[in-house]
């Protein structure tokens, strides 16, 4: 029985059943404002895109979802389906006892940036944590990018995304972040600056 469990901004996702195992399905959605000819082509790329670098970052050490099948045509991908906790459950539910975890989310991301893979979408939700160890998962919105500002937009969403959801423990967290971020990659310092300045940014431009 399949089961609808998240109506994204370009795609649902459902849990369902293939050739006996339990997996994720994701299908990205027509845009009934755009022709057909370009959403076809549109939906094609962005999942031969996703397929690839769920594919491309186990090179390196970065946990993700297996994938069973992919149909660029339909925009269909089916992966494995990780039965592990949410991230931003686990702080919400125990957070003095999720910090570590976070030094482990600055690596992976540390490892992806070093690589010149950019996420896209790094929330707390798109971090799984099964058995003691951490996969990330929806890379729906991921590119290629040799900019240090894309690297630093990375972690300026994860930043606020954590100063929003959970701010009482946010300095805690986030310095586990910068942390295990900052052993990996030699380019931290500069890319951290830059997030200073994408904070500066909007705050002069809120005036």
């Amino acid at each position: 029985m399949e089961r609808l469990i998240k109506i994204g901004a370009e795609a649902n996702i459902y849990l369902s059943s293939w050739h006996g195992l339990e997996v994720i399905r994701k299908v990205r959605r027509p845009k009934p404002y755009w022709r057909i000819e370009l959403d076809l082509k549109i939906r094609r790329i962005r999942t031969i895109r996703e397929t690839y670098y769920i594919n491309l970052v186990k090179k390196f050490g970065v946990l993700t979802p297996l994938i069973y099948f992919s149909d660029p045509f339909k925009g269909e991908i089916v992966m494995e389906y990780i039965m592990g906790k949410r991230v931003k459950d686990i702080v919400e539910n125990n957070a003095t006892k999720s910090y570590d975890m976070f030094y482990d989310i600055g690596k992976k991301l540390a490892i992806m940036h070093s690589h010149n893979i950019i996420h896209g979408d790094p929330t707390t939700s798109n971090f799984i944590v099964k058995e003691n160890k951490l996969y990330i998962i929806d890379f729906g919105l991921t590119f290629y990018s040799q900019r240090i500002e894309d690297k630093a937009v990375d972690i300026h969403l994860l930043k606020q995304v954590i100063k929003s959801a959970h701010p009482k423990y946010f300095e805690e967290i986030f310095g586990k972040i910068v942390a295990g971020y900052s052993s990996v990659y030699s380019l931290a310092n500069k890319i951290l600056e830059n997030v200073k300045e994408i904070e500066r940014r909007g705050r002069y431009a809120t005036f």
